[in-house]
């Protein structure tokens, strides 16, 4: 295994072959997708089959998935493959806006999921010698599964401490001897607090080097504070529970911005009010398909992000 690189061979692919491995699984999705309810439909009403994917800009020819679509056929009508022979897992949105979006895993769809997110940790440097503690809610919510997977995948030494009960965290980091922790910004700005009234000096008193932030928005500025406090170096995750949670983006160890895996996912950024794509460089919605998952493949979902 590289210095640099979980999987090499695919982390440095030139770009010809990267679009060659996304058609092939693109057309594969197409095909397993046609098996769901609700794509059956859609492909039945614009003629679509994995046969009429000659190149990656065939992609225009799916309509949109929207949040709208998931809700109208919950729980299982995206569902391509067979529940009780090929489902191991549900994971849901939290539905604070109405009825969650749900999201069916089989085994092959969580082994690769725990594969990119083992990809993005080893990017920013953290290594099976590391001890690897999650802040995360665990349970329907993908912050805590989705990154206690990977770390194992990795095989770092987990601390799965679940959120809250910030002294009980920071004695699991002193006792534990965490190197590298995962956080949401406003939580990793508490623990600070927290470690400020127990008398504790992060730099000093804890092993710290590695914090992953995600989940909620922050500014660069925000980020170069936690890190100053903490002592560590903060790198930005981006994920979302239509697309598994964790691991679609990250930072490498240059935070200058996210690595997309685009193995994993095909992006286009289109104008919100046109639907067509956008040149290079300017701002759009993120719409993004999943192209090696199983159970429950999203075409052209709408994640309503602009980047």
């Amino acid at each position: 295994m590289n210095n640099k690189y979980w999987e090499e061979e695919i982390e440095t692919m030139p770009r010809e072959q990267l679009r060659e491995l996304q058609l092939q699984r693109l057309k594969k999705t197409v095909s397993i997708a046609a098996n769901s309810p609700y794509y059956k439909k859609v492909f039945q009403e614009h003629g679509i089959t994995a046969d009429s994917i000659r190149s990656i800009e065939d992609i225009r020819k799916i309509p949109f998935t929207t949040k709208a679509d998931m809700r109208a056929n919950y729980p299982f009508g995206l569902v391509a493959g067979d529940m009780r022979e090929d489902g191991v897992r549900i994971h849901s949105s939290s539905g604070t806006t109405g009825t969650p979006t749900v999201i069916v895993h089989s085994q092959h769809d969580l082994d690769s999921w725990a594969n990119l997110v083992a990809r993005c940790l080893y990017m920013v440097g953290i290594r099976k010698t590391d001890v690897f503690q999650n802040s995360s809610g665990y349970g329907m919510f993908t912050g805590g599964l989705g990154f206690q997977y990977g770390a194992e995948r990795l095989g770092a030494l987990t601390v799965p401490a679940a959120a809250g009960n910030s002294k009980r965290q920071i004695k699991f980091i002193t006792d534990f001897k965490t190197t590298a922790l995962h956080a949401i910004p406003s939580y990793a700005a508490r623990m600070y607090e927290v470690m400020q009234e127990m008398g504790i000096d992060p730099r000093r008193d804890t092993k710290l080097r590695t914090l992953i932030i995600g989940a909620e928005p922050h500014s660069e500025e925000q980020r170069r504070r936690i890190e100053d406090m903490l002592g560590v170096k903060a790198y930005n995750s981006f994920g979302m529970s239509e697309m598994c949670g964790p691991g679609v983006a990250f930072e490498c160890q240059e935070q200058n911005g996210l690595h997309i895996w685009e193995d994993y996912y095909i992006v286009e950024i289109i104008d919100p009010d046109t639907l067509g794509p956008v040149p290079e460089g300017e701002v759009g919605e993120l719409v993004l398909t999943t192209i090696n998952r199983e159970a429950m493949p999203l075409l052209r979902y709408r994640t309503r992000d602009l980047t």
